[in-house]
């Protein structure tokens, strides 16, 4: 009887230590060590092993992993896998099989402003990371939001900047004459003294200094306060600029129902200019 007694303890130990080695408790949850137990040792670092914890989580993933055997998938090549291998994934997850076949195009107002070298630029980079089109038309909306956004804050400041000068020539009108007048008497050439008028007309800095120079002028009675630039005020400058305007064909079609720009384009421009020198000379803007 002992010895009966000491087998069946014996066999009692026995299992029960068996049962501590299932790392499994009764509920069928792994116990702390059961992938040290269970898992061989080169696959324990496998990221499956922390998808479950239980018995049941095991066997569900593994009717699933049964369940795709046959079913078609696309495996992403490796750091050593050969540029075959990238184009084959590449174009299974939606590259075209060329650069030049990615639909990218300017919209028709920014055309100007995409340069074609940049545009040629972005289909390489686009195929050298593999973007199907979906991804590609993503990237070319956000950067037509870019480009318009910086835009409009370019358009921003020069309104901002129009606004101020304008001011400057309401609030100034006497500075805003003179400033015109050291360049009509001072400059020679037409041409010149367009460019000029231009610069003037769109900056404050400019205009104050012309004035300061005409100051020196009369200071050294270089000039009188009476004198008239070229002996025109601005109201006879505005006079001219709309008598250019009344030439026929030039705003308004001539008789024939016939527009300048199109029968005589040298005529045309040598007229806007003289109209835009007249303007100028006016301090008023054309229209």
């Amino acid at each position: 009887m002992v010895e009966a007694s000491e087998a069946q303890a014996a066999d009692s130990g026995s299992s029960e230590a068996q049962v501590a080695q299932t790392f499994i408790d009764d509920g069928g949850k792994f116990l702390p060590g059961w992938k040290e137990h269970y898992v061989p040792e080169a696959l324990r670092s496998d990221e499956v092993y922390g998808t479950f914890g239980d018995v049941g989580g095991a066997l569900t993933m593994l009717g699933n992993l049964q369940g795709m055997i046959g079913k078609k998938g696309v495996i992403k090549p490796g750091e050593a896998s050969p540029p075959s291998e990238w184009d084959n994934f590449h174009r299974e997850m939606g590259r075209p099989d060329t650069k030049d076949l990615y639909n990218i195009k300017a919209p028709d107002d920014l055309a100007e402003v995409y340069d074609k070298n940049v545009m040629a630029k972005a289909r390489d980079v686009f195929f050298g990371l593999g973007l199907d089109q979906k991804k590609v038309d993503a990237l070319m909306a956000l950067e037509e939001e870019r480009t318009r956004a910086g835009l409009a804050a370019v358009e921003a400041q020069k309104l901002e900047a129009d606004n101020t000068f304008k001011e400057w020539g309401v609030t100034n009108p006497d500075k805003m004459h003179w400033a015109n007048r050291m360049i009509a008497e001072n400059c020679n050439d037409d041409d010149h003294k367009t460019a000029l008028l231009e610069a003037l007309d769109n900056n404050t800095a400019f205009a104050e200094l012309l004035f300061n120079v005409s100051a020196k002028f009369k200071e050294h009675k270089v000039i009188s306060d009476t004198e008239q630039p070229i002996g025109m005020s601005p109201g006879d400058a505005l006079a001219e600029a709309k008598k250019v305007e009344s030439t026929p064909g030039f705003i308004l079609p001539d008789d024939k129902g016939q527009f300048m720009r199109d029968v005589n384009r040298p005529e045309y421009e040598r007229l806007e200019k003289e109209r835009t020198k007249y303007y100028q000379l006016a301090n008023v803007k054309p229209g």
